[in-house]
């Protein structure tokens, strides 16, 4: 594989400069051979000490046992070659610098996403958060993309409420794919608000007919939901408001299921078949996840899950 360096060398050295003078060591409650392992097999990569088999045990006794070394070794040294490396090794570097195991201070946490997000706009990336572990932020480096911020956040809300391996993987699936796939992520949409749909109505013990169209599975959800609006001036004429929405939303997603069907995932296709356009895509799954998050909201409880078939 070509390696990649978009992130320029001026760019990386600023952010190595700014972390140093603001003693924010990239390693943070770890020790460098620790983090180091995160990112790369040291034990596979050769010690500059002729006394050490390993570059693990060569940087344990250098930065560890004896702290020998320069503190920005890791920007020069071939093995590691930060300043060089390629763009994903980079910016998984950056990542991991903030994630909740290795650093746990939340105001270093925020200085770093500024001090990188500051340098790496100018070549065109991003650090965006993208999940939690324990409340705490977890993040991912990536080419900075239109959209794609909104959609990172929408994912972390829903899985407030839906909350399993199952639907992280969609939920990762739909934001990766829109740029890339949208015949994917279209169709992983689709399967999402079914998601949804399923988990609330069986947490709700409203059996489920096999054969519901999309549109008939929101019909029964949105009736066991209560959508009135709670403690505000006339709640009339906000229901009827609300009521109007709802009408709007099912337009939505029979529009939805339409798509689908033509450009979505899990029918077949000719040969020459041209999907929609990414910008479509990106209305269809941001819309899609407003509205899954909107009614689980509505619910208010974490949905117990029910798997769609693809």
């Amino acid at each position: 594989m070509k390696q990649t360096n978009r992130i320029t060398d001026v760019t990386r050295q600023q952010i190595a400069d700014e972390m140093s003078l603001g003693k924010l060591w990239y390693h943070g409650n770890q020790t460098e051979p620790d983090f180091l392992a995160r990112l790369f097999n040291l034990k596979s990569l050769p010690s500059r000490d002729y006394r050490y088999g390993n570059a693990y045990d060569d940087i344990y006794q250098h930065m560890v046992n004896n702290s020998d070394w320069d503190y920005d070794w890791i920007y020069s040294d071939p093995r590691i070659n930060m300043l060089h490396c390629d763009d994903e090794i980079y910016l998984k570097f950056l990542a991991t610098t903030i994630h909740p195991r290795v650093r746990t201070n939340a105001d270093e946490v925020a200085k770093l996403s500024e001090i990188f997000n500051r340098h790496l706009y100018a070549d065109g990336f991003e650090i965006a958060q993208i999940d939690e572990i324990s409340g705490k932020p977890v993040f991912i480096g990536r080419q900075k993309a239109i959209g794609q911020a909104h959609l990172i956040a929408k994912k972390v809300e829903i899985k407030k409420y839906l909350n399993t391996e199952y639907v992280n993987s969609k939920i990762n699936m739909m934001t990766v794919a829109i740029n890339k796939d949208t015949d994917l992520a279209i169709g992983t949409a689709k399967e999402l608000l079914e998601i949804t749909c399923k988990s609330i109505l069986k947490q709700k013990g409203i059996e489920i007919d096999s054969k519901w169209t999309l549109p008939q599975l929101l019909k029964t959800t949105t009736n066991c939901l209560d959508f009135s609006p709670k403690e505000v001036e006339e709640p009339e004429k906000a229901e009827k408001g609300i009521r109007q929405i709802l009408g709007g939303v099912s337009s939505i997603v029979q529009g939805i299921s339409e798509i689908r069907n033509s450009y979505g995932t899990g029918h077949g296709k000719d040969s020459d078949f041209k999907g929609l356009e990414i910008k479509f895509a990106k209305l269809l799954v941001g819309l899609v996840s407003e509205i899954a998050i909107f009614y689980l909201a509505t619910n208010g409880e974490t949905a117990e899950l029910i798997e769609t078939e693809s």
